[in-house]
This record gives C-alpha cells, structure tokens and sequence, in this order.
C-alpha cells in the first residue's frame, strides 16, 4: 500500500473515530452515522489484490470512488442528482451489467453471504438503522477495510472504516453479487 493511501487511510480513521454529532436531530437526519469531519485530502484507487480479481470489481470501485463528494439525495440514482445508499450501488453495478435491486433491504435478501474476512472490493456491507427496526444501510467495500456510502441527508458520499465503532456495533452482514 502506498504511503499516502496508508497516511489518508489512518487520517480517516482516527478523525471518524474521534467526531461525534452533538447537536439534536430530526429522525430523518439519524440516517447513519454521526457526520464526520471534511477531509482536504482527496482519496486515491486502492491498491487491488495481486489476485484475479474481476474487470468488473474494478469498474465497481473505480465508479464509487468517483463519485465520492456527490449529495445525497433520497431516491437519487444519479452522479447529476445525487445518491442514496442503495442508489450509489445501482448506479456503479449498472456499470458492469448488473440489474440489482432497488433498496438495501432486497439488496440484502438477494446477495449471496459473505463472511467480513472474505471481502473482496465492490462487496456490499450492510449495517442496522438505530433509529428504526426495518430499514438498512448499504455502501460498497473497496478494500483495506473501507467502504463508500452515502450516509444521509446534508451529508455527500463519502469513506469510512469498518472499523469505526459505530459500523463495528451496527454491523449486520456483507453480500456478493459477483
């Protein structure tokens, strides 16, 4: 891994890890997870596996890594509109081919299981919604333990760790379509 994948990776974690949303919101806005801090540091392609892996897991990636920064729209579909969660995958999927269902929760019902040690990049990982019992949240893994989401209203697409806390704690499961 390149040094400044390494330092941005680290930079990401720590200031994920450290911020936390103090101010009262609506529920709306509880989406996933407290906001962290911008970043100035634009982020980079992993580096992939020396393994085979697919044209199309590379497309995937290289789709949501560009449209990190994008607003996020309910229902949005689109890099001119802005995404939603289970947007930002039927767009970069679209990409490759894929006809893949609409709304996290049938993007989780339809993947195949997947164990988290066995990701691989343009997996799906989904979390729990704290704040209502039969919505989920859905983002793209690109490798390193990272993945892009787009987390909610006000807020763009954007890279967090599954190893931040919050995600840890409201980790439900991760799918594969490839």
């Amino acid at each position: 891994m390149n040094k400044r994948l390494h330092l941005f990776l680290i930079i990401s974690f720590l200031m994920t890890f450290f911020s936390c949303s103090g101010r009262n919101q609506l529920p709306s806005d509880k989406h996933i997870p407290p906001q962290a801090p911008k970043l100035n540091t634009k982020y980079q392609q992993p580096s992939f596996p020396k393994n085979n892996l697919s044209n199309q897991r590379k497309i995937i990636v290289s789709h949501t890594i560009k449209n990190i920064g994008r607003p996020y729209q309910w229902g949005g579909t689109s890099p001119a509109t802005g995404f939603d969660c289970s947007g930002l995958i039927f767009y970069t999927h679209q990409k490759v081919g894929l006809n893949m269902p609409r709304t996290a929760t049938a993007l989780f019902k339809a993947g195949k299981p997947i164990s988290k040690q066995h990701l691989n990049p343009a997996d799906l990982v989904f979390f729990k919604n704290p704040n209502a019992n039969k919505t989920l949240h859905v983002g793209i893994y690109i490798g390193d333990d990272m993945f892009v989401h787009a987390p909610g209203k006000n807020r763009p697409v954007t890279t967090a760790s599954l190893n931040n806390p919050y995600f840890r704690r409201y980790y439900l499961g991760s799918r594969r379509y490839l």
